[in-house]
C-alpha cells in the first residue's frame, strides 16, 4: 500500500459519534443474571461531503454475552445507527472525503432482568482531500512576447470507489481436539490491513480475516477456537492504472453462522457467511510532463529564484509483531475466549530509533464455578520498528490487533496476541526554485533568453539530465548546488 504523492489533504480530524438506547430481551431468552461481555462492531455505510461539512454514517451491531438465570451462557444482538458530522472551517475545501470508524467505547448495564441500557461513543477519523494543480512553480508567465516549449501543468486528484454488502462464504471445521458443539453462541470477525495491487481499470484487494467462534457443547462449559482465512476482492474503477497510488479500507459489516454435519455425521462444520464493505482511494494525474522552457525574443525577461516547500510522501510501512503478557487471575476460573483492542498508542523518535508504545486492552470471558464473568487485562506494548522519521514529519498510524490466545496457570493468566501496524508519513523540504518569470514592456534585441525547469524520473541521475539537455555536468551541478535533485534548473 502506498501514500498519496501530490494530493492536498485539507482536513484530518477525529470527531465523536454517540448512540445507544434501551433493548429488550426476546421472549425465548431467559432472564439475565450477569452481563459477561459485549462485542461492538461497526458496519460502515458511507461518508458524504458538501461545501461546508462532512457527514459519516454507520451502524453498530452489539453482540451481548450474558449468564442467564438458568446457569447457562447466552447471546443476543442489537443494531443501532450512528452518525458523526464535522463542520469545515474557512479554507477547508475538498473534492473527496473518507471516514474510518474506530473501535467503540461501549457501556452497558441492566435496567431490569430483561432490559439492557447501552451507551456507545465511537471515534471517527475524517479525511478530506482536494485537487491540486501545479503550474511548474511559475507565476507571471502570461505577459506578451513569452513563448513556451512544452510548458505543462499537472492536475492531481483523488477519487473514491466502493463496493458494499459483498458476500463471502466458508465452511469452518471445528478442530478434532475440541468437543462436538450443540449450538454456536457467538462469532466475531476481525480484518487486518489490506494490500492493494492496481492494474488498468481495476485493483486487487487482499485482506486476512480472523474469526473467533464461541460455542456450547452437549456437556461441559462453552469452548472457543479461532479460524483464519484470506479474502481476495476485485474492485473496478475507470481511473485506476497499473501505476496508480492506492489504499483500501475494508469493514466487515455482518457475520452469520449455522451448524451442519461433516462426512462422519457429526455436527463439526460451521457454515459461515461474512458480509463486507470495501473502499478504494486512488490518485490520478491528468498528465505528467514537468518540463518548462520559457524564452522571449522580443522583450526583456527576468526570473526570480526563491524558496518553495515541497511535500513528499514517505513510503508506506507495514509490520506486525507478537505481544505477550500476564496478569493475576483475580477471581479464579478458566478462560473461555478473549478479545483485544489497542486504543492507546504512539510513535516516538528515540535518538534516531523509532519506538512504538501502546497498551492492549484484553477482555477475557471466563467460567468460574457455575457462573460466567468477564475480566479486563491491560498489556503494555513496546517495540522498535524500522521506520525513520523526524519530529517535523506528518505521521499517520493505523493499529490492528489479532484475536488473543489466553490461558490460566498457577493463579496467573497468560496472553499472546499479534499487533499489526500501517504507517503513512509525509515529509517537507524547502528548495530553491523559480518563483516568478516576468517580461518587461521594453523590446530588446538579444539572443534567446531561456530558463528551464525539469523534474527527473526516480531512476534519472544528474548525468542523464545533462545529456538530455546537452549541457555539461559541471554546469548543471553548479546551477543546482543549493537545490534539490527533485527539480533541476537547466543552465
Amino acid at each position: 500500500m502506498n501514500s498519496f504523492k501530490n494530493v492536498k489533504r485539507t482536513v484530518k480530524t477525529v470527531v465523536m459519534a454517540e448512540t445507544g438506547g434501551e433493548y429488550i430481551l426476546p421472549n425465548d431468552k431467559p432472564d439475565v443474571r450477569r452481563i459477561v461481555h459485549v462485542l461492538a462492531k461497526t458496519k460502515k455505510n458511507g461518508c458524504f461531503l458538501d461545501d461546508q461539512s462532512v457527514t459519516a454514517e454507520a451502524e453498530i451491531k452489539f453482540n451481548i454475552l450474558y449468564s442467564g438465570d438458568d446457569g447457562e451462557l447466552h447471546s443476543v444482538s442489537y443494531t443501532a445507527p450512528v452518525r458523526a458530522k464535522y463542520q469545515m472551517k474557512d479554507g477547508q475545501k475538498g473534492d473527496t472525503a473518507i471516514s474510518e470508524f474506530l473501535p467503540p467505547d461501549t457501556q452497558i448495564r441492566l435496567s431490569n432482568p430483561r432490559k439492557f441500557s447501552i451507551k456507545s461513543r465511537t471515534p471517527v477519523s475524517i479525511f478530506v482531500y482536494r485537487r491540486e494543480e501545479t503550474e511548474p512553480y511559475i507565476e507571471g508567465v502570461q505577459d506578451k512576447g513569452l513563448q513556451f516549449y512544452e510548458k505543462t501543468g499537472v492536475t492531481y486528484s483523488v477519487s473514491c470507489a466502493s463496493d458494499n454488502n459483498i458476500p463471502y462464504s466458508c465452511d469452518v471445521r471445528i478442530p478434532d481436539d475440541l468437543p462436538e458443539p450443540e449450538s454456536v453462541l457467538s462469532a466475531c470477525a476481525e480484518t487486518y490491513i489490506p494490500s492493494v495491487t492496481p492494474s488498468d481499470g481495476k485493483a486487487d484487494i487482499s485482506f486476512p480475516v480472523e474469526i473467533l467462534f464461541i460455542y456450547k457443547p452437549a456437556d461441559g462449559a462453552p469452548a472457543s477456537f479461532r479460524y483464519k482465512t484470506e479474502i481476495n476482492h476485485e474492485m473496478y474503477a475507470d481511473g485506476v492504472t497499473a501505476g496508480s497510488v492506492c489504499k483500501a479500507n475494508v469493514c466487515i459489516s455482518d457475520i452469520t453462522y449455522s451448524l451442519t454435519t461433516d462426512t462422519a455425521g457429526e455436527m463439526r462444520v460451521i457454515e459461515t457467511d461474512i458480509t463486507y464493505d470495501a473502499e478504494l482511494l486512488y490518485e490520478t494525474a491528468d498528465n505528467g510532463v514537468y518540463i518548462s522552457d520559457m524564452y522571449s525574443t522580443e522583450y526583456e525577461s527576468t526570473a526570480t529564484v526563491g524558496d518553495i516547500t515541497l511535500r513528499r510522501a514517505l513510503p508506506a510501512y507495514s509490520t506486525h509483531f507478537s505481544v505477550s503478557g500476564s496478569a493475576e487471575n483475580e477471581s479464579g476460573g478458566e478462560v473461555i475466549a478473549a478479545t483485544a483492542s489497542c486504543d492507546k498508542y504512539g510513535l516516538t523518535n528515540d535518538n534516531g530509533t523509532t519506538v512504538f508504545d501502546g497498551e492492549l486492552g484484553v477482555y477475557l470471558i471466563k467460567k468460574n464455578g457455575a457462573d460466567y464473568e468477564g475480566q479486563t487485562v491491560n498489556v503494555p506494548v513496546r517495540s522498535v520498528i524500522q521506520y525513520p522519521f523526524t519530529d517535523d514529519d506528518e505521521i499517520n498510524v493505523t493499529v490492528k490487533t489479532g484475536l488473543p490466545a489466553a490461558r490460566c496457570d498457577n493463579g496467573k493468566i497468560y496472553i499472546d496476541t499479534e499487533v499489526y501496524l500501517l504507517i503513512n508519513g509525509t515529509e517537507y523540504e524547502t528548495v530553491k526554485s523559480v518563483m516568478t518569470f516576468k517580461v518587461s514592456d521594453k523590446p530588446v534585441n538579444k539572443e534567446k533568453i531561456s530558463l528551464r525547469l525539469y523534474r527527473p524520473s526516480p531512476d534519472e541521475e544528474p548525468w542523464d539530465v545533462a545529456k538530455r539537455y546537452k549541457v555539461s555536468l559541471d554546469d548543471l551541478r553548479k546551477a543546482n548546488e543549493n537545490n534539490s535533485k527533485k527539480i533541476y534548473i537547466i543552465p
